[in-house]
């Protein structure tokens, strides 16, 4: 009975919302994830079916890639974006950037990381989010002990957490049961104040990350690969399932831009062209939830939006 008597406002807040047809958003966003990495990307953009129609246009090198990414930012007014790499790449891209950029440190294999390092450069205010975690390439669940004293860590500074879940390029050690979000419950258990982001909303599991979400408020999820992976039907379906869920206040933009600047205009498109969602729902996309979620300052906020 308690689980029914929760449920019904739920649903009553989707079908409240569902369906109204809305402009499109032109106001300040913030993209939860970007990169700033080289040699871990493949050449060949990935996308479901292939091949990719159009296919972007593949940056040449870093030094190309950061002009192109800041144009496609300044054209479809994102105000802050956090990039995530290793620290050797990421900490020279952000340097001297002010506000703009969030820096993120991307870790692979937890037996490589640091802890000191780690705390040092979180200490000293170098780096403000932890993640993309991605150890689920290396076969390693986000719940496996050795990622605990990496989550400790986090929960101790109260630094943002950004996990890796998806798994399509076909990783022989990233079966797709490694990046059910219910593992997120377990970590939640041991790290009752973590603040949490899923990328690309834990896609293709809609029940389980309903399930996480409802239990932890703690944890939030970014849109991103899903929304130029895959065609966009497939895309506005597992969206819509979201807010129907009633999560639209805890879903944020994310691009994931990693060699292709021309991504970021594409989730933005998509977002904006899903007629299902109202133009207050998708301001809390692109923008309200992230600002609440990074706890950012009503004077930062006032700013972005005199843009």
């Amino acid at each position: 009975m308690k689980v029914l008597f929760f449920l019904a406002p739920v649903a009553a807040f989707g079908v409240s919302l569902i369906g109204q047809e809305s402009a499109r958003y032109a106001g300040p966003i913030i993209d939860m994830h970007q990169h700033a990495e080289w040699e871990m990307w493949s050449s060949t953009r990935l996308c479901f079916p292939a091949p990719c129609t159009p296919a972007p246009t593949k940056a040449q090198s870093l030094a190309e890639l950061k002009p192109r990414t800041l144009r496609a930012m300044e054209e479809n007014n994102i105000v802050m974006a956090v990039v995530s790499a290793p620290p050797r790449y990421v900490l020279p891209w952000t340097q001297g950037e002010g506000s703009r950029w969030l820096t993120g440190i991307q870790l692979n294999n937890p037996a490589d990381v640091p802890i000191d390092e780690l705390r040092q450069l979180f200490a000293s205010g170098r780096a403000q989010v932890m993640g993309e975690l991605a150890f689920q390439y290396e076969g390693i669940p986000i719940d496996d002990p050795s990622v605990d004293p990496i989550l400790a860590l986090a929960e101790s500074l109260d630094v943002p957490v950004h996990v890796h879940v998806l798994g399509l390029g076909g990783e022989p050690a990233f079966p797709i049961e490694l990046g059910n979000p219910t593992r997120v419950a377990t970590v939640m258990r041991r790290h009752p104040n973590l603040r949490i982001y899923l990328e690309n909303a834990a896609w293709p599991f809609l029940e389980e990350v309903t399930s996480l979400m409802y239990q932890y408020p703690g944890v939030y999820a970014d849109i991103s690969t899903i929304a130029h992976l895959f065609p966009r039907d497939v895309f506005h379906a597992y969206l819509q399932g979201l807010v129907r869920n009633g999560l639209g206040k805890r879903l944020m933009f994310g691009s994931d831009q990693m060699l292709w600047p021309e991504v970021i205009g594409e989730v933005v498109d998509a977002i904006n062209s899903a007629e299902f969602l109202s133009l207050e729902q998708k301001a809390d996309i692109f923008y309200n939830n992230a600002a609440r979620f990074l706890r950012l300052d009503p004077a930062q906020i006032e700013r972005h939006h005199e843009g």
